[in-house]
């Protein structure tokens, strides 16, 4: 590691380094905890409780200050991915490193991604970043003391705030997942007028302008998920990048605008029954159009971002056909994080299906009973279509596995094996990439095929199993 904390990006993988000449009872400790607990996975199938243990000799809190190490190994594992040569595939972590480097050593978003690395390798070392013992939230802390300050100063909004603001804000999502509870998301409600700020200042190069369309991103995900209106201003952002390539994951977001505001109308004008007959058509035409458009999305992605789908569920291995595979259904994506973007797009897809259900319900007309049969069928499809990345991003995980274990089992083509570079992105991100598109499929309003529901609820109790993560009251 250098000076001024630039890091060293280390070969993969180094996650053993992090126990190296360390407490060896602490060590111990959590090779034991790692065996038993996926020796219980394998004989119980996933069922039993392997919530982790505070007794004994298992340390609350990692030995000594891994700050150094957290951030390569955070840096290593979540966002030094492959390229896959199109921006905005990996959202806001794909801009990270560059604004690091430049970043100063004062400046907030070192703490807040320190705090960040911390949380995690607290984690996967099997210990509890809530717990008020956790290293990270001193890190934390400073985080949001040094960006309070930076913003009381007269310096500029420079890219480094920014960044640091999507940094705490994704240091809440880590902890609220790892405690089972809602991420509110308090960061970047207050950071539009800061990015609003940061637009009326030239742009230093394409990464500046990048990394704004990765926060809209950012706000346009979490209002989806929130049903919330966003700001029409935010499809103008666009044009203090129109220098930066267009590309998928940005076009997506511009869709995403527009299908969020719908989505988020719906209910204020269902629930008026002053609510014009016209105005709900002209709802249901909107909705329609839009509809259109993600499909128009779709066919003009790159060619190589479609899944392919396996059809012999012979051919999936057992062990993952076991842990869960809905109906034979199972997908191989280009990564994780286009898998994840078309589950997102599905999402969508199925918000705009209830928009529909919803006018066809208000208007009462036999007339569109086959309107209303077809975005049943719509929604099924696309619910069908997120539950089959479950076993590309599980694979075989049903209890605690190391981050970088390669003994994992994943669906993969003929003789083709599993590429290298999936198992750790997989690792990492399939508990919170899964989650939350899961859980979009729950609410009552989503018609579901007869005992799908129940399949995923199983499969999010698995993620939490997998991941530790304590269930929701």
């Amino acid at each position: 590691m250098l000076e001024r904390q630039v890091v060293c990006i280390q070969p993969k993988s180094q996650f053993d380094v992090a126990w190296r000449n360390q407490n060896a009872v602490a060590s111990s400790a959590v090779q034991r905890r790692v065996k038993a607990s996926g020796k219980a996975a394998r004989e119980e199938e996933g069922i039993v409780d392997i919530r982790p243990s505070r007794e004994g000799s298992v340390p609350l809190v990692l030995p000594q200050d891994f700050s150094h190490y957290a951030v390569s190994f955070f840096f290593n594992s979540y966002v030094m991915m492959p390229a896959l040569g199109i921006s905005g595939s990996r959202g806001f972590l794909e801009y990270l490193y560059p604004v690091w480097l430049q970043s100063s050593e004062n400046s907030p978003l070192r703490p807040a991604t320190t705090s960040v690395a911390l949380c995690l390798l607290e984690a996967w070392s099997f210990l509890d970043p809530n717990s008020p013992q956790s290293m990270a939230r001193s890190y934390y802390a400073q985080g949001v003391s040094a960006l309070r300050k930076r913003l009381q100063s007269t310096e500029d909004i420079d890219d480094d705030v920014i960044m640091a603001t999507l940094m705490l804000h994704m240091y809440d999502g880590v902890t609220s997942f790892c405690a089972g509870r809602p991420h509110e998301g308090l960061h970047i409600k207050g950071s539009k007028a800061m990015i609003e700020s940061r637009r009326r200042r030239p742009m230093k190069d394409d990464t500046s302008r990048k990394v704004l369309l990765a926060a809209r991103g950012l706000f346009v995900g979490k209002a989806l998920t929130a049903k919330e209106s966003v700001s029409v201003d935010m499809l103008d952002w666009k044009t203090t990048s129109n220098e930066v390539p267009r590309s998928p994951a940005f076009d997506l977001d511009d869709i995403q605008v527009e299908v969020a505001n719908l989505h988020a109308s719906i209910s204020n004008m269902m629930s008026d029954p002053e609510t014009d007959d016209a105005i709900v058509l002209h709802t249901l035409a909107t909705a329609n159009e839009l509809d259109q458009r993600l499909v128009d999305w779709r066919e003009t992605m790159p060619e190589d971002w479609n899944p392919i789908y396996i059809q012999d569920a012979e051919l999936i291995p057992k062990t993952v056909r076991d842990a869960g595979c809905y109906q034979g259904r199972c997908a191989i994506h280009k990564s994780v994080f286009i898998a994840n973007m078309l589950n997102g797009h599905c999402c969508s897809r199925i918000k705009l299906q209830q928009v529909i259900l919803a006018c066809l319900d208000r208007l009462d007309d036999p007339f569109y009973d086959r309107t209303r049969a077809t975005a049943c069928d719509k929604v099924q499809n696309l619910a069908d279509a997120i539950c089959a990345t479950v076993p590309y991003f599980l694979g075989d995980r049903l209890g605690v596995r190391r981050i970088d274990d390669k003994s994992v089992q994943y669906p993969h083509l003929g003789f083709n094996p599993v590429p290298s570079d999936h198992y750790e992105p997989a690792a990492a991100y399939a508990g919170i990439f899964l989650t939350q598109r899961l859980v979009e499929l729950l609410p009552p309003g989503v018609p579901m095929r007869n005992g799908q529901r129940q399949w995923i609820l199983g499969q999010i109790q698995r993620v939490r199993r997998v991941y530790l993560a304590s269930p929701r009251s």
